[in-house]
């Protein structure tokens, strides 16, 4: 009876500490989402990276600026902008610019913040505390609940001082995509037509219109 119990005693212990540890981790979250849209208008360089198991299958580095739903993004071989309904890839090799407009899933899947709308439903959450380029962070590891979702699992490492994300590792099907921050400013003031690709300032650009 007394094994019994201290049996009963151990699993509750087990449960309210797996139960802690997501709250936790939904807290973390709750005040880097937070930090990041009190940041408004960002600039962030990257470092990517397309992994099968430990074996890189492809990577790019380059910046981005974000506003809500707006990106723009300049990495070694393309040139990106979204103005929250058009999208303009420039490749300067071939002097050519496509011309679409993705939907809103397309373009959650270029936003390393993307996570920001997605942890608070069908995830189970934990977090542990280590160090990430010689920096203390809160590891914060996103498991789906159900088998349909497309997000599989997620890892975000946030800097403990200031709550900045520091890496995001995303697997959708068998290959993680991982995001290394390696810089980050906030607070930008952006024109009006930032988001926008300018004829312009491309001369004699082939335009490949496909909406």
């Amino acid at each position: 009876m007394k094994r019994f119990i201290l049996l009963l005693i151990l699993h509750s212990s087990l449960f309210t500490l797996h139960l802690a540890s997501a709250q936790d981790a939904m807290k973390v979250l709750d005040i880097t989402a937070e930090h990041i849209r009190n940041a408004g208008n960002v600039k962030i360089e990257y470092k990517a990276g397309i992994f099968a198991g430990a074996m890189e299958k492809s990577s790019s580095s380059g910046t981005m600026w974000l506003q809500e739903s707006k990106i723009k993004l300049d990495s070694d071989d393309i040139k990106t902008w979204y103005n929250g309904k058009t999208r303009w890839c420039y490749v300067p090799s071939a002097n050519e610019v496509s011309i679409d407009e993705p939907t809103k899933k397309e373009m959650a899947a270029m936003n390393p913040y993307t996570f920001m709308n997605i942890y608070k439903k069908g995830f189970k959450m934990s977090v542990k505390e280590t160090v990430l380029r010689g920096e203390a962070v809160y590891e914060v590891y996103l498991r789906a609940r159900y088998a349909k979702m497309d997000v599989k699992e997620v890892y975000v490492d946030i800097r403990k001082k200031d709550y900045q994300p520091l890496c995001i590792r995303v697997r959708e099907d068998n290959d993680w995509q991982r995001v290394s921050i390696i810089d980050f400013k906030g607070n930008l003031k952006l024109d009006d037509d930032f988001f926008d690709f300018k004829e312009s300032e491309h001369p004699n650009v082939l335009i490949n219109d496909m909406r």
